[in-house]
Order: C-alpha cells, then structure tokens, then sequence
C-alpha cells in the first residue's frame, strides 16, 4: 500500500507522462524506475568511486522537478545558438524543449533529429526497442533511476544505414534559474556505414539557489558507422550535476567522443566505451577546467570485449585556486579480446598550491595476447622557471601564463576535430582559466 509521500511522487510522475502524451509502456518504464530509485540506497563513500566525492547531502528537497521553459534564460557565454553551421538544433531551457530544426535534405534521407517526447509518439517501436535497453539501464545507480523516473526534454538523433550527415548537429540545455532539477536524455542511434556528429552543450549563469542536473547520454554505432560526440559542461557555480555516457560499438565502429568541463559546483560524469565487436575503435579525449571551490569527478571504462579492438583516452585539466578533480580510468580487456590495443592517459597541471587531483588509472586485463594494454596519469605546477624565461623576453606574467596553459592544452584541442566545439573550448578558456598564476 502506498504512502502519502510516495502516492503524491506517483501521481507528479503520472502527470508529467501525460503532459507529454506519452504511450502507457512508457509511463510504466517511468514507474519501475522510480520504484527502483526509492530501493536503492545512495553511496556510502566506501565506494572506490565514491570515496573522494561527498554526496551525503545531495537531496531532492526544495527543488522543482519540472519547469517550464522561461523565454529569456541567462546562459553563460559558452553557449551557443544559432543555425549557422548546423544541419539541425534542438534547444531545451530548464525542461521544455523551446526549438528544434533540421535541413530539409537529412530528413529526406530518412534522418530524425527530434525531442524525445516526439519520438515516442512518432516512432514508438524505435524508441522502445533502444531507449534505456541496451547501453544504460535504470538501474545503473540511484541518480540514473532517478533520470529514468523523471526525463524531460532531451534529443533523439537517428541515422538510417549508410546515411553521411556531412554537417555537425547541435543541442543545448539551459538552465534559467536556480531551484530547479533538469533531467536530459539524449539517445544516438547509427545504423550500419553511417556518420554522423553531435555537438552537445548544458550551461546555465551563477545564481544563488542550487538547482541540480541529473543527464544521460547513449550511443549505439552500428557495424561500421562512424560517430562523433561532443560534449560540453559549463554549469553554473550553484549547479550539482550527475551524468552518464555510455556509448555500445559494433564491428569496425569508429567513435570520437570529446568532454569538456568547465563549470558547476559539484561534476560527477562516468564514461563506459564498450567495444563489443571485431574492428572497434574508441578515442576519447577530455578537458577539464576548474577554479574556486569546484569538484569534479570522472569515472572511465574502456570496455574491450572483443579481439582486435582498440581505444584511446586523453584527459588534461587545468585547476586554480581550491579546485579538486578525481579521475578513475579503468581499462577492462576481457577473456577472448586478443589483439587487443589501449591506452589511457591523464595529465593536470596546477595553477596554485591549493588545487588538488586525484588521478587513479586501473587495468584489468584477462587476455593472454593484448597488442598493448598502457596507462599513465602526471600531476604538476607550472614551472617558474619557465614563466620566469618567457617574462626575461617581453611578456607580462599574464601573457606568459596564457601561453603555457595554452600549450598544455593545445594537444587536447587539436584532437576535437570538430571546429564548433574548437572555438566553444577557446572562450571558455580564455574566460575561466588564463588568468595570472598566483
């Protein structure tokens, strides 16, 4: 028998599938989550990927669980919207999606790129078979069965066999205020031989009431598609945010996934590429940018269950003043994934004698026969010496900091191919980090 607390969350969680005409399979999907989320209990902090992110006061209390769209949200100056460049954008602010458009001649060729809603009301056998099945379950942990309970907004992009999107695609999420949960899910599906890229920004302004983002990203590429993701975060100071990527490749699948952090107050991520077939190939290559009392975490898996497979992680991060990143890599290759080749690497660079990283590199190999299974993670200063040289020829220790800071980060840079999210990384650089070294 129910309870008052929990028949009131029943009948919010009712009322947002109906909103949303949503089919009944998808209420009830909603229902088992929630139930799944009130069952589970939220980390101890004995957990290895719990033990330097503190959760114990995260709660639901006080926030708004759906809000409707505001017409004038102030983003910060990372975001941006416009159709310029774009084959196609969708635009949610808070959890409304407010735009959404795409060229004539993708949808010709049989491409969606739409709000999920409307997908489960358009294309319901599609979303059914693929949504919360395959590459994340509800069940993940307490904050995903919370995401599955509570979705709003979000974007599907669906690429038919063979199909090239030629064009990058974009979403943004945005938060108007504070006092507010958002809960974006954004599911790619590349059929066999198709390629296609996404550019994916969440960012909202300072404010002084905490709001919270809890966000799930699956990719699933097909045989011999090819994808490209790029993500990225500048929350504002007052923003928890919680989110899972988890990307599935087939045989002879290519991924090339980009994050990029630069904001909120606590950011925990995890990352699974799960190399599930012959030929598939994963680059990953993160920047993480932090100041002021920011923490971020970022749990890895590079998932090698096939022979012949291969993955590469970058992640470099720059951190100021009381900033704290953990990053937790681990490189599975499992019984039967000969041949395989990966490599894992994490380097930071201290702008301060308070900044702190935690950066735990882990394999796990079970395999006889691995081509190359390495992993490494450096943790440094920046040198005086150096800035000492470069201020002896001319520049001001500014000018001399900015070069550094961009040298470190320029191969990162140079590894998102993508020439939107290039520029996106370059002011919230230049806005956020290339400050004087203290």
């Amino acid at each position: 028998m129910l309870d008052s607390v929990s028949l009131r969350k029943r009948q919010a969680i009712e009322e947002l599938s109906a909103r949303h005409e949503e089919p009944m399979w998808l209420l009830q999907h909603r229902l088992k989550a929630w139930r799944l989320y009130e069952d589970m209990l939220p980390p101890t902090g004995r957990e290895e990927e719990w033990r330097r992110t503190d959760v114990s006061a995260l709660s639901l209390d006080g926030l708004t669980l759906f809000a409707p769209a505001t017409l004038s949200p102030r983003l910060r100056g990372g975001l941006r919207e416009g159709r310029d460049g774009y084959g196609g954008q969708i635009v949610q602010r808070d959890s409304q999606i407010v735009f959404q458009e795409m060229r004539p001649e993708s949808a010709e060729q049989g491409v969606i790129f739409t709000d999920l809603h409307s997908a489960a009301r358009q294309h319901p056998k599609v979303i059914r078979r693929h949504f919360m099945t395959e590459a994340v379950l509800p069940a993940a942990w307490k904050y995903v069965a919370l995401h599955a309970a509570l979705w709003s907004g979000g974007a599907f992009l669906y690429v038919p066999a063979g199909v090239e999107i030629g064009v990058p695609l974009h979403a943004v999420v945005g938060l108007s205020s504070g006092g507010v949960a958002v809960f974006p899910h954004t599911l790619i599906v590349a059929e066999e031989g198709s390629s296609v890229t996404l550019i994916e920004e969440h960012g909202s302004s300072d404010g002084d009431r905490r709001a919270l983002s809890s966000a799930v990203v699956e990719i699933l590429v097909r045989d011999g598609a090819q994808v490209r993701y790029v993500g990225v975060q500048d929350w504002g100071a007052n923003v928890d945010s919680f989110s899972t990527i988890r990307a599935v490749l087939g045989k002879g699948s290519q991924l090339e996934l980009g994050l990029v952090g630069s904001g909120g107050h606590v950011a925990k991520a995890s990352l699974d590429a799960v190399l599930s077939a012959p030929g598939a190939t994963a680059s990953i290559v993160g920047l993480f940018l932090a100041e002021g009392d920011q923490h971020m975490s970022y749990s890895t898996l590079q998932d090698h269950r096939a022979a012949n497979t291969t993955s590469d992680l970058l992640f470099k991060s720059v951190l100021r003043d009381n900033a704290y990143l953990v990053w937790n890599g681990l490189t599975r290759i499992h019984k039967g994934a000969g041949e395989s080749d990966a490599n894992q690497s994490s380097r930071n660079l201290l702008l301060g004698e308070n900044a702190r990283v935690a950066a735990i590199p882990v394999l796990e190999i079970e395999a006889h026969d691995v081509t190359r299974c390495s992993h490494g993670a450096t943790v440094s200063s920046v040198d005086e010496e150096q800035l000492y040289y470069m201020m002896s020829r001319g520049l001001t220790r500014e000018d001399a900091s900015r070069a550094i800071v961009d040298g470190f980060l320029r191969q990162g840079l140079e590894r998102l191919t993508s020439l939107q999210a290039h520029r996106g990384i370059g002011r919230s650089v230049e806005r956020r980090l290339l400050a004087e070294v203290a």
